[in-house]
């Protein structure tokens, strides 16, 4: 998420390795919303899911929600769909 801020679910959220971070997690029945882009000073994430958006509004960045239900049906995500350079 960048300024230190790591979205985190499931496994990730005791992973040792992140412990540097400030952790943002993700409710376990949001779990997909985990998969989000931040793009300069704009979040992008799917829409759908309350709990997460709510967290990140705390960023204070504007935040762009986008129908991922198609893509999520083959596990596919917002970063599975980006060219970042």
């Amino acid at each position: 998420m960048g300024d230190n801020y790591m979205l985190v679910a499931g496994e990730f959220v005791q992973d040792p390795a992140f412990t540097t971070f400030d952790r943002i997690v993700v409710p376990d029945e949001e779990a997909y919303a985990a998969n989000c882009l931040r793009i300069n000073d704009h979040l992008i994430m799917p829409k759908g899911y309350p709990q997460t958006r709510a967290q990140l509004q705390k960023l204070g960045l504007p935040i762009i929600e986008l129908d991922m239900s198609e893509f999520e049906k083959q596990d596919g995500s917002l970063t599975c769909l980006s060219l970042r350079f």
